[in-house]
């Protein structure tokens, strides 16, 4: 999981891969991972009013805000990395946390984007 601040603000996430816990599917951290990511993105736009493009290729969910970040977005974003951090204590070594750029996703992003590993394990959450 990556996410982006810019002036304190958070202003992106994106999520790959797969937890390796057990298979897809049955996966209780990538279950969380995901209801967490899915419910910020759909609560910045529909209760927030934030503006937001979201990207899903299959490989990677990533969100950008647009426009000025509301108070309202920022304490869902920091809600979201706050639950984050607490599956990754809960499951130590199933979620990388990065802070830092938010990468392009896409047809055009490099597979080293995409957080694959030469062996084709997918890392991160």
């Amino acid at each position: 999981m990556n996410y982006e601040r810019k002036g304190g603000v958070i202003v992106a996430f994106d999520v790959s891969g797969h937890a390796g816990t057990t298979t897809a599917g049955r996966n209780i951290v990538c279950a969380a991972v995901s209801a967490l990511i899915f419910s910020t993105a759909y609560g910045l736009r529909r209760h927030c009013k934030q503006r937001a493009a979201v990207t899903d290729d299959g490989a990677r969910y990533s969100v950008r805000l647009g426009g000025s970040v509301n108070a309202r977005s920022q304490a869902l974003l920091e809600t979201m990395l706050s639950g984050l951090k607490a599956i990754a204590r809960s499951y130590p070594g199933y979620i990388k946390m990065q802070s830092g750029r938010v990468r392009a996703t896409g047809p055009g992003a490099s597979l080293a984007n995409r957080k694959i590993s030469k062996s084709g394990k997918r890392t991160g959450a």
